[in-house]
C-alpha cells in the first residue's frame, strides 16, 4: 500500500510539472479528441492490454465544420493483453488544409498488479508520413518554384508512457513522440514537436444506477504551445448510458453521448464541440463519431476476471 502511494504522489508531481510549463502559444499539433477517455491509446501507449480482452475503436473527428481546410481525422486502434503484458495498434490519418499526416505505432506495455490496481510502462515505435500538396492550391503563384509540386516525406516516430489505474481510478503520463521532425522546408504543418499528456480520471457512486466520472487531460507542447486542459464531468446511468460536458481552455465546450457498457460489447459515442475562440463567427462546431468492440472490462487485481460457481465474472470498466 505504502508503494502505491508513492507511486501516486509521483504521478501527480509529473503532472503538477507539465502544468506549470508556461510558453509562447501557436496551438497543439497533435489530432485533438473529446472522447479520448474512450480510447486513450491516442495518447499513451501503457494502455495497451489495460482490458480483460480485446479493444477495437474508430473514431471520426470533423473539426471547425463549414471552415474551409479545418482538419478532418480518422484513426483507429488494437489492443489486448497478452498474459502480464499489452500489444496495441493505432493508425491515425490526419488532414489539414493542404496537409496530410498518416501515423501508424505499434505498443507494448508491461502491466505490474499493485494491490488492487496496476502499474503499466509502455512504449512505442512507428512512423509519420507527412504530405504537402502544393498544386492543388490554385491561389499560389503557379511559377512559385517552392509550390510547384507535391512533398511527402517519413520519420521515425518513438514514445513512451506510464500508466496506473484501477477498477474506479486512473493516473497517467505520457510522451507519444519523443523525436522532433522537421520534414518540409516549407510548412510548419510539417514539424512536429514533443508533447506532453497528463491524464486523471475516478469514478464515484451516487446509488444502484448513477456514477459520476470526472476526467482531466493536461497537454502541453514546450517548443511552440501553452499549457492547456481538458476538464470533463460525465454521468453514467445504468451502467451504459454516458451523459457529459467538457471545456477546454481557451478553445470550446463540448457536449457527449455514450452508450459503453461497463461489462464491454459495442460502444457508441457521439460528442459535439461549440468553438469559443475568434472562429467562433466562421465554422458550425466540431463533430466526432465513435464506433467501437470492447471484448472484456478493466484487468482486477491478479489480471483478468475472475469466476464465482464456474460462471465468468468480468471488472466493470469505466475508461
Amino acid at each position: 500500500m505504502q508503494q502505491m502511494k508513492k507511486l501516486i504522489a509521483s504521478s501527480l508531481l509529473v503532472l503538477l510539472i507539465v502544468t506549470l510549463f508556461s510558453v509562447q502559444s501557436k496551438a497543439q499539433q497533435d489530432a485533438q479528441y473529446t472522447q479520448y477517455m474512450f480510447n486513450q491509446m491516442v495518447l499513451n501507449p501503457a494502455y495497451a492490454g489495460s482490458k480483460t480482452g480485446p479493444s477495437l475503436t474508430a473514431i471520426y473527428r470533423h473539426q471547425w465544420a463549414g471552415f474551409d481546410g479545418a482538419p478532418k481525422t480518422i484513426s483507429g486502434s488494437f489492443h489486448t493483453p497478452f498474459g502480464q503484458s499489452g500489444i496495441g495498434l493505432f493508425i491515425e490519418s490526419d488532414q489539414i488544409g493542404l496537409h496530410d499526416r498518416l501515423t501508424a505505432n505499434i505498443s507494448y506495455a508491461y502491466h505490474i498488479p499493485i494491490g488492487k490496481a496496476h502499474w503499466s510502462l509502455g512504449v512505442q515505435g512507428g512512423l509519420l508520413n507527412y504530405s504537402s500538396n502544393w498544386t492543388e492550391n490554385q491561389a499560389f503563384d503557379p511559377s512559385d518554384p517552392n509550390l510547384a509540386s507535391n512533398e511527402s516525406r517519413l520519420a521515425p516516430n518513438f514514445g513512451l508512457g506510464t500508466y496506473i489505474y484501477g477498477e474506479r481510478f486512473y493516473l497517467g503520463f505520457s510522451v507519444p513522440h519523443l523525436l522532433d521532425s522537421s520534414l518540409d522546408n516549407v510548412s510548419e504543418v510539417a514539424r512536429r514537436y514533443k508533447h506532453y499528456f497528463g491524464t486523471a480520471g475516478v469514478v464515484i457512486g451516487m446509488g444502484p444506477n448513477l456514477k459520476l466520472r470526472p476526467s482531466v487531460l493536461v497537454k502541453a507542447v514546450p517548443a511552440v504551445a501553452p499549457v492547456e486542459a481538458d476538464l470533463n464531468l460525465s454521468l453514467l446511468i445504468r451502467d451504459a448510458f454516458w451523459v457529459g460536458a467538457a471545456y477546454q481552455t481557451n478553445d470550446a465546450v463540448a457536449f457527449l453521448l455514450e452508450y459503453a457498457p461497463t461489462k464491454g460489447g459495442i460502444k457508441l459515442g457521439y460528442s459535439y464541440d461549440l468553438t469559443l475562440t475568434e472562429l467562433a463567427g466562421v465554422n458550425n462546431g466540431s463533430h466526432e463519431i465513435m464506433l467501437g468492440w470492447d471484448f472484456g472490462g478493466t484487468r482486477g487485481a491478479s489480471g483478468g476476471s475472475s469466476s464465482k460457481g464456474g460462471e465468468k465474472i468480468l471488472s466493470p470498466r469505466y475508461f
